[in-house]
């Protein structure tokens, strides 16, 4: 069993080095480390390469953005799991890839994530806290989990095929885990696995668009399976849903969106 880390940059001379470190110190070193970097003018690419040490697999290119980058290095993967690093974040302890892979090994599930400790304050989570335990599937609907804390299967990014949605410009990642949500098992392990530095653009810039279509899609890729007594609390959004596929002329999407909003919000108690 095999993880490809992916860490894409731009001009991330001032954090790589520490971001690299934090992987290459592991015990377990069953690993490649995937570097997608948008053309750094800086040192980014001089500091990677000497670390001499032929894992780290770096390609500078044009890209659209940080899910670009992250799409392209996803086809480059030959790791068994993917972890998603941003240049400035940092695993937890030398411990981590062992940790996991210990749950890994024995595992049905496609996505297997844990915790990260907070580098900085954020409107979700102050730092020096744990984010955020064990997340159920009302909870995901409402906020997402770390990417920095996520183990997505190879088999995910197969079967998605178009990796990141680069429509979502800030929360592609959260799109991917819904999508991974309503497809697969899910599992959560008390493990910390990075910190997270809380000054990049997901912490402070909304994604406008992924918020008019968050519920849009969590309808088309959950389906029927929304049909659960303990999602009861969604029924707002869904009243929304139905309404909106109506107007896009998605009549059969609209007509399961409204049986779904009609079962949620007129359920019989237990």
């Amino acid at each position: 069993m095999t993880y490809s880390i992916i860490v894409p940059t731009f001009n991330s001379e001032k954090t790589l080095s520490a971001c690299l470190s934090s992987i290459i110190n592991q015990g377990c070193q069953d690993f490649e480390i995937i570097i997608s970097d948008g053309l750094s003018t800086d040192s980014t690419l001089a500091i990677a390469r000497n670390f001499n040490d032929d894992r780290i697999k770096t390609f500078s290119e044009p890209d659209a953005g940080i899910y670009d980058a992250m799409n392209k290095s996803i086809e480059r993967a030959k790791g068994d799991w993917l972890l998603f690093l941003g240049s400035d974040d940092l695993l937890f302890d030398a411990e981590v890839l062992e940790k996991v892979k210990n749950h890994l090994m024995v595992t049905d599930a496609a996505f297997v994530y844990g915790d990260v400790k907070m580098v900085g304050d954020t409107p979700w989570a102050k730092d020096g806290t744990l984010y955020k335990g064990e997340t159920t599937l009302p909870g995901l609907f409402d906020a997402n989990i770390c990417h920095q804390a996520i183990f997505y299967a190879k088999k995910v990014f197969v079967d998605r095929k178009i990796g990141y949605d680069l429509n979502y410009r800030i929360c592609a990642d959260y799109d991917l885990n819904l999508f991974c949500a309503s497809r697969y098992p899910i599992q959560y392990v008390p493990v910390t696995i990075a910190y997270f530095n809380s000054g990049g653009m997901s912490t402070v810039v909304p994604d406008v668009v992924f918020n008019r279509e968050k519920w849009l899609n969590i309808v088309s890729y959950f389906r029927e399976k929304l049909f659960d007594e303990d999602l009861g609390s969604s029924t707002k959004e869904l009243k929304k849903t139905w309404k909106r596929f109506f107007k896009r002329f998605q009549i059969g999407m609209s007509i399961l969106s409204f049986r779904i909003y009609w079962y949620q919000r007129f359920k019989k108690p237990h």
